[in-house]
């Protein structure tokens, strides 16, 4: 298959989105191009990332490949001489269509988030991504309103774990694929507006958020692309208990727990991810010991999807 006939397979920008269900067609032209697209490629591929000069044309064409066909790209940063600052990593998400942060209250100023294991008596470490236990299953912002959704994000390593941490990724279309060639009730279940029920966030009785009720599998109007809110913590969610819908999340949590397209990788110091809010998590970590540098990851959440070329 020519690369061109590739990209346009996965320009879901058209008309009519293949994750439409009305659309049997475009979804079969759409995932015959899909599974070639993963026969041709390589998710585990690390793409080299110069912070010194705008990406040039053969690293655009190599991250577009990745993202286009898996939904995110691990990528390398030559770090040997300087450091990769936050404004280095805010500079490379610009140069993929990466521009609207999502303002957090636990990010720097410029919205990037600096992700460590803090001590008990920070009030950070209720939330997981602040210790070392393990993180399951999840999109970003899956608690956020649907007008604030997180289409893409940016994890960079600067410091790796003196034991695990390993981060694993999976592409929601691939997930998608698999329900409705199972059975595309269990998607219309997925897709209602009340099926997936996050709690109130609450911390000394003051509610930081408001419960959230959604879908998990949405198609934006305008671009036509898939978007998915998910959470495997038990008591982060709440679902709905009809029957379709059971056996619709459980279908989800089989997916997860064996596919095959599960991409794994401990990210080292100077690699990164780039992605369209796949479907992610980490492993349980130790630190090293004293004197060694601790576990640090850069975090920024978009509500831009990653774009190349023309899109831009």
């Amino acid at each position: 298959m020519k690369n061109s006939d590739f990209e346009i397979q996965h320009d879901i920008s058209m008309r009519y989105s293949p994750f439409t269900l009305e659309n049997e067609s475009g979804y079969q032209h759409w995932k015959k191009a899909k599974l070639e697209g993963y026969s041709l490629y390589d998710s585990h591929s690390i793409i080299s990332v110069s912070h010194h000069s705008d990406l040039s044309p053969q690293t655009l064409g190599e991250l577009a490949i990745q993202l286009r066909t898996f939904n995110f790209a691990f990528f390398a940063v030559d770090v040997a001489e300087t450091s990769f600052s936050t404004n280095d990593l805010l500079t490379f998400g610009r140069q993929l269509g990466l521009h609207r942060i999502e303002a957090k209250t636990d990010a720097n100023p410029d919205g990037v988030t600096l992700l460590s294991a803090v001590v008990a008596s920070d009030k950070r470490s209720r939330y997981i991504p602040y210790t070392p236990r393990a993180l399951n299953w999840h999109t970003d912002g899956y608690y956020n309103p649907m007008g604030s959704r997180i289409n893409a994000f940016l994890l960079y390593c600067v410091n790796q774990a003196g034991q695990g941490g390993d981060n694993f990724l999976l592409d929601p279309e691939m997930v998608y694929m698999q329900i409705r060639d199972t059975d595309p009730n269990l998607l219309i279940a997925l897709m209602d507006k009340s099926v997936m029920v996050v709690p109130a966030n609450i911390s000394n009785k003051r509610v930081v958020r408001q419960a959230m009720v959604g879908p998990v599998f949405t198609v934006d109007s305008e671009t036509g692309r898939l978007h998915m809110r998910y959470s495997a913590r038990p008591q982060n969610i709440g679902w709905k208990t009809d029957a379709l819908s059971v056996r619709a999340v459980n279908l989800v949590r089989e997916i997860l727990m064996d596919s095959e397209y599960i991409a794994k990788q401990k990210l080292k110091s100077g690699q990164g991810i780039v992605c369209n809010n796949v479907l992610h998590g980490r492993r349980a970590f130790v630190d090293g010991s004293a004197g060694e540098s601790s576990r640090l990851y850069y975090r920024a959440r978009y509500y831009d999807a990653v774009k190349f070329g023309d899109d831009l």
